[in-house]
């Protein structure tokens, strides 16, 4: 498109937002009440503690090799694949619930199954992304989706919970009801068809067969999937925004889990623990305003080493004052810059990888803070006994505080221009 907002009129993005949108909303329809069903099924904390744990850990792994099968295969059915089972597994659910025949099993096998498919298949949505918007509208496309995500985590909780207490099926029969929508929504897609890549590596792309037929001599899934990695590592661009990102994304992960944590510990009443995420969304959303209104019209390099500061600083106040309403204005605030590092930086870098390679280098960037971000928990859970609120988070403080040293001091990234000039920057 043309024009920043000519997207809207295109009837490929309209139909990948409604499918995306109706993934999101019902991943956090179900979220909240996932728990809850498993807790209410075996009357045992520790079940519902490890059935969201065995999600997150299998949607990971299997995160690592979807990449890959997103990229060797063509995205529109594995769209349309993960909307049909995840509606299925949930209308199955409430199906069992309404006639009195779920145990305790079964909550985990359809989580498993559930968590599984969306790593195996579900990055198709963000990697078919690329395929229907242009390079200079892509991050402000990737803003739409910040501010998006934000609305529909700050509503999807507590919805979830006016549908629980109707019903407690009700929550899977909407699940299901916004996956058959997001099916529907990507029947209606027009996306370039691959079904053959082979490993011809340039300076900047690698090649791939667009033809109608599997090639006999199509490099294998391993070859494919180790080529994600080398491709991702061949300039010195990617592995410092990854780092970058990581750190940082580790820092407030761990933040967010100390907060949580010492509130708890301190015996802080569950509505006001809940509000936090409440303000952490409120400001993203803002965040998301901004990128929106900026993110075509900024030098991106210097506007990251903004936000990178802007993160680290509002954490300040946490390290002098642990009161409630200090830790909750400094924790939204801490948030508010993050939709523009996904939008902008993020952004940047999607923009310029070839279609072909979306899932696979996806992954890559992905994998360190995911490794990062498991052991956040279990680090604040251990230090806050020992160390204290304070010394926790500065901890986690320091950690932000590498990522933006990283920014500021760093060429690969205070150099990368504003969209309109992203054609001709090199990755």
């Amino acid at each position: 498109m043309s024009t920043t907002t000519g997207f809207w009129q295109s009837r490929g993005y309209v139909s990948w937002f409604t499918a995306d949108t109706a993934v999101a909303v019902g991943s956090a329809l179900r979220g909240f009440v996932v728990p809850l069903i498993a807790f209410s099924v075996s009357h045992s904390l520790s079940t519902a503690g490890w059935l969201s744990t065995l999600s997150i850990a299998l949607q990971q792994v299997c995160g690592l090799f979807g990449g890959t099968i997103v990229d060797r295969h063509p995205r529109k059915p594995l769209i349309i694949g993960n909307a049909v089972i995840q509606m299925l597994l949930w209308a199955s659910v409430s199906l069992l619930m309404v006639i009195g025949r779920l145990d305790t099993l079964i909550p985990f096998g359809v989580v498993a199954v559930s968590a599984c498919t969306t790593g195996l298949i579900g990055q198709a949505t963000d990697a078919a992304l690329r395929s229907i918007i242009s390079m200079q509208n892509y991050a402000k496309a990737r803003s739409i989706n910040e501010g998006r995500d934000a609305t529909i985590n700050m509503a999807g909780s507590p919805i979830g919970g006016i549908l629980y207490g109707i019903q407690p099926w009700l929550p899977f029969v909407c699940s299901a009801v916004v996956y058959a929508i997001a099916g529907g929504s990507a029947a209606r897609l027009h996306l370039h068809e691959r079904t053959g890549i082979v490993t011809t590596r340039g300076e900047d792309t690698v090649g791939v067969i667009s033809t109608g037929t599997r090639k006999a001599g199509r490099s294998s899934f391993l070859d494919d999937f180790l080529l994600g990695w080398k491709w991702s590592f061949h300039s010195q661009r990617i592995p410092l925004i990854i780092a970058a990102a990581s750190l940082m994304n580790f820092g407030l992960s761990g933040i967010q889990y100390t907060i949580q944590l010492h509130l708890i510990n301190i015996g802080t009443q569950p509505f006001r623990i809940g509000l936090m995420d409440t303000g952490v969304c409120v400001g993203m959303l803002v965040g998301s305003v901004l990128a929106n209104r900026l993110s075509d019209k900024v030098h991106v390099g210097r506007t990251m080493c903004v936000a990178f500061i802007m993160a680290v600083a509002f954490v300040i106040p946490m390290l002098l004052d642990s009161s409630y309403w200090v830790i909750f204005f400094s924790y939204a605030f801490m948030a508010l810059p993050f939709p523009m590092v996904n939008s902008m930086l993020l952004g940047f870098v999607f923009s310029k990888i070839e279609e072909h390679m979306q899932g696979r280098v996806a992954a890559v960037i992905s994998a360190p803070a995911q490794v990062l971000s498991m052991f956040c928990s279990g680090m604040a859970g251990s230090l806050l006994p020992v160390s204290g609120f304070t010394a926790t988070v500065a901890i986690f403080f320091v950690a932000m505080t590498v990522s933006s040293l990283i920014t500021l001091f760093t060429a690969a990234i205070k150099t990368i221009p504003q969209s309109s000039q992203w054609p001709s920057a090199q990755l």
